[in-house]
Formats: structure tokens, C-alpha cells, sequence
């Protein structure tokens, strides 16, 4: 077994979940590379009694009608309770993931189809991917989100087609080789395979599982000749083409790539870059297709642990959102609904930085990496590190997002410098300047009126300047960095 470092485990932590606490970090330290990525990867394993019991509490799903209890604002609230409390962060983090390749969005598709999709995504988060992308394609989410209820055999739709194609599965080109992967004659046969799909509600159990939705063909509307598909001719169905698709060679290679970029760092053409898809692209192809095996096989090889991948990617805005929560130990009561007395500030935080839940803007998801920077939006990550230092709430069972007191006088130190080094350490841990180092312990060591002060860690310091040491650590670039 690999040793585990505190500085990997933690990065470890930011990329398989949204960050930990100290006392999470070390635990993974104590079980080594290939313990702790198994420990993380195996979460159906780990009791997550206590998030059943919250999401029971806070949300009344069973009647999707009632909109003041389910609603968009509601589905944000009840997967961001998910993320922030879960002991399985990894499930969640896969789930997001998985939202983001197959970008349906509630501008389109109704919000109950919307929960269907993500419960969907979870279920078969790590499954062997033609499982995943059979799911996925007959889902309503999907069938709406493309058209696909309008493809019939005497009007072929192409759109689902042509993304399960180009944004699903291989690419327009091929990752390595650089070669197209499929033809417009493809997309045309293609899209013939998946007429007629459509879903239903099954009535006869409504009233106890309202989100019963089921898949169906419906003969009339589904064509039964001939298909000629990457250079095979036969009665393929739409079934058949998720086999053949999941099966080639460039779709290992494109999700492989995608998978990478997501969770260790981007990669460019160069020969060593085409050599890492490779050679997890063949663990996809002798662990047949299994999304497990790929990424269990990424968090432990030497590219993740690199220096390359240490703070080589923006964190998105949930992942800023989740991270910093989960970091800190602040507190989120959602409350029962919105109607009453809820909290969405999570997401709503999230949103005004550019990633709205369930609502990708495109079919193609969020942008990563540089893409999450720009004026607007990095001005609204600075609103979101101030709001969540200086809301005060003494209360631990009140409804909204705040850190306690005691939390931060648990890492306040008897002097400045140690202080800041204790908080970088929290949120990171993150490597800075000595020059900014020096610069924090001064903001410690001088008061309102900009006079230097002897730094005394009594609650009034805790209280004003450590809350206020927590808010510009948050806005520093690095916090930025994932």
C-alpha cells in the first residue's frame, strides 16, 4: 500500500469530494493512496443514515403538484443539503459530474423529470457505462431535453443522434487519433434506431410513487428496416447503437478524457498527454466499461498525486459553494421548505456565480477551468466569502448557512502569523507568499482604525478580525484554485 501524505490527502479530498476537514484528511492519511481512494469509491458501504433522516425532514416530495414543495428552488435546495451533509461525497460529486455531460436543463424539461434524471445519474454513477447511457437515453429528461419524443420512423429527429455522438460518447474526432468518428449518413441511421421512444406515467401506483416513470417503444412510430451504422447493416435498435457505441475504442478515449480533465487536470495533444488517455482508456476496455474501475484506476496513479495536478483546475461555483462549507464545518439547516422557513442560499450563491442547478445553458454544460473567471463573476465569489464569514447566528440548530464561534476558535492560535497559517492550512491546505503571510498576520495585529494592535485571541478578535481573516483568504486566487 502507498503511503499518503496530509498535503495529498487533502488534494485527494478536493477532487473526490469538495474538500474535508482536518480530522476527515487524517483519516485518510491513516489508510493510505489505495485505501483512501477505495474508502471514497466504495460509498455505498458508509452509513449515510443521518442525511436519509435530514432529507426527510426538510422535503416533502410526494406530490410534485404542489408547487410550493417542489419546485426548481426546491431541487436546489434538497441536492445541496445532499452535497454539504452527505458521507458519501464522492456519489455526489460524480452525480454533479454526470449532470454536467448530460446537460439536460429545467429551461426546457419539467422539474420532476429534472429529479428523475439526477436520481438516475446517481444510482448508475459509477455502473459499466452502456448501463449509464442506456438509462440515461430512454430517461424523460433526455427524451424531451432532444426532441427524442418527436422522433417517428416517417420524420427522423436527429438530434439525440447526433449529441449522443459528438457530447455523449466519442467526439466529433477522436481525442487521440484525430480521425472523425462518425459520418452525417451515421447520425441520419442512427436517429432511425431510436424512433418511437417514449415514456409514460404508470397511474396504477401513482399515488404512492408519483415520479413512476416508464420507458415504452411504441410500434406504429418505430422503424424496423434496415440500418447501415458505422458500416454494419442490420435491424439495429436503439438498444443495439448504445452497445456499439459504448463498445468503440474512441469513446473510451473520449471519456477517459473527460473523466481526467474533470477530476486532475487538462490535457493538451502532446504524444505524453494522447499516452495518459491510453492507458486508462485500456482499463476501461478489460474492466468492460466499467466507470468504477476508470476512475478508481485515475485517484491512484502517479498523474493525480502529480505536481502537474495540484491546483490545476478553477473550482466551479458549487464546488467553491460545498468546498468552503465543508472546509470551515459551517453549519446549513435547510428548514423545511421555502414556503416557510427554508434556506436555498447555497445554490442561490452558486447561481449568481454562473452555475445554476439543473439548469446548464446548453447541451454542452457549464464551461470549466478559466471559463468560471471573469469580472462579474468573480466579484460575486468575494459577496459569497463575505457572506459566509460574517453571517453570525448563535443558535446551531437555526435555519441558514453560518460557521459558530467556537468553530472558529478552534483554529485561531495564540499568535497572528499562527493563526493565518492555521486557516491556510483549513482551506487548503493553500501555498502562498511569505509576503502575504506577513501581510494577514498585520490585518490580525491592527485595529478598526488602522493602528497596530497586540494580538490577543479573545472572542472579540475571533469575532471581528479572525471573520474577517476567513473572507480575504477566500477571495485569495488560490482558494479559486481546486
Amino acid at each position: 500500500m502507498s503511503s499518503l501524505t496530509y498535503d495529498e490527502a487533502a488534494h485527494l479530498a478536493r477532487r473526490m469530494s469538495f474538500g474535508g476537514s482536518p480530522e476527515e484528511i487524517d483519516a485518510l492519511v491513516n489508510r493510505g493512496r489505495e485505501g483512501a481512494v477505495d474508502f471514497l469509491i466504495n460509498y455505498q458501504q458508509t452509513d449515510n443514515a443521518a442525511l436519509d433522516t435530514l432529507l426527510q425532514r426538510s422535503f416533502d416530495f410526494s406530490n410534485p403538484n404542489e408547487t410550493p414543495k417542489f419546485n426548481r428552488s426546491e431541487l436546489q435546495r434538497w441536492w445541496l443539503t445532499r452535497m454539504v451533509h452527505s458521507q458519501r461525497p464522492f456519489e455526489e460529486k460524480m452525480t454533479l459530474f454526470w449532470h454536467n455531460h448530460f446537460a439536460t436543463a429545467a429551461s426546457k424539461v419539467d422539474d420532476r423529470f429534472m429529479y428523475v434524471q439526477n436520481l438516475k445519474l446517481r444510482a448508475h454513477a459509477l455502473d459499466r457505462f452502456d448501463n449509464l447511457l442506456l438509462a440515461v437515453a430512454q430517461d424523460p429528461a433526455m427524451l424531451i431535453w432532444l426532441d427524442g419524443l418527436l422522433n417517428i420512423k416517417d420524420s427522423p429527429n436527429e438530434n439525440f443522434a447526433r449529441e449522443l455522438q459528438e457530447l455523449f460518447t466519442m467526439g466529433i474526432f477522436d481525442v487521440v487519433t484525430e480521425q472523425p468518428n462518425y459520418s452525417e449518413d451515421d447520425v441520419k441511421e442512427i436517429a432511425r434506431a431510436f424512433t418511437g421512444w417514449k415514456f409514460f406515467l404508470n397511474r396504477a401506483d401513482a399515488a404512492t410513487n408519483p415520479f413512476n416513470f416508464q420507458f415504452i417503444i411504441n410500434p406504429p412510430e418505430h422503424d424496423n428496416l434496415a440500418k447501415t451504422i458505422y458500416g454494419q447493416t442490420a435491424n439495429f435498435s436503439g438498444e443495439d447503437v448504445i452497445t456499439l457505441v459504448a463498445a468503440k475504442r474512441a469513446t473510451a478515449r473520449f471519456l477517459v478524457k473527460k473523466l481526467f480533465e474533470f477530476f486532475v487536470h487538462p490535457l493538451t495533444s502532446a504524444a505524453g498527454d494522447k499516452a495518459i488517455i491510453e492507458k486508462f482508456a485500456d482499463v476501461y476496455v478489460s474492466s468492460n466499461h466499467s466507470l468504477k474501475e476508470v476512475v478508481r484506476a485515475i485517484f491512484v496513479s502517479d498523474e493525480f498525486f502529480s505536481a502537474r495536478a495540484r491546483y490545476a483546475l478553477v473550482k466551479m461555483p458549487i464546488e467553491l459553494v460545498v468546498g468552503a462549507m465543508r472546509m470551515t464545518g459551517a453549519k446549513y439547516n435547510p428548514g423545511e421548505n421555502l414556503r416557510t422557513n427554508g434556506s436555498n442560499i447555497p445554490a442561490q450563491l452558486a447561481t449568481i456565480m454562473g452555475q445554476e442547478m439543473f439548469n446548464p445553458p446548453s447541451v454542452a454544460g457549464w464551461d470549466n477551468n478559466l471559463g468560471w473567471i471573469n469580472t462579474s463573476w468573480l466579484l460575486n465569489r468575494f459577496t459569497f466569502a463575505d457572506f459566509l464569514a460574517i453571517t453570525r447566528i448563535g443558535d446551531p440548530n437555526a435555519t441558514g448557512v453560518f460557521i459558530l464561534h467556537e468553530q472558529l476558535k478552534k483554529y485561531t492560535k495564540s499568535s497572528a502569523k499562527k493563526t493565518v497559517r492555521s486557516f491556510l492550512s483549513l482551506l487548503g491546505p493553500l501555498t502562498v507568499e511569505a509576503k502575504t503571510v506577513k501581510m494577514l498576520s498585520a490585518y490580525l495585529q491592527t485595529d478598526d482604525s488602522g493602528a497596530a494592535v497586540e494580538f490577543v485571541p479573545n472572542d472579540n478578535t475571533i469575532d471581528k478580525k479572525v471573520r474577517g481573516l476567513l473572507h480575504l483568504l477566500m477571495c485569495l486566487a488560490e482558494f479559486q484554485m481546486n
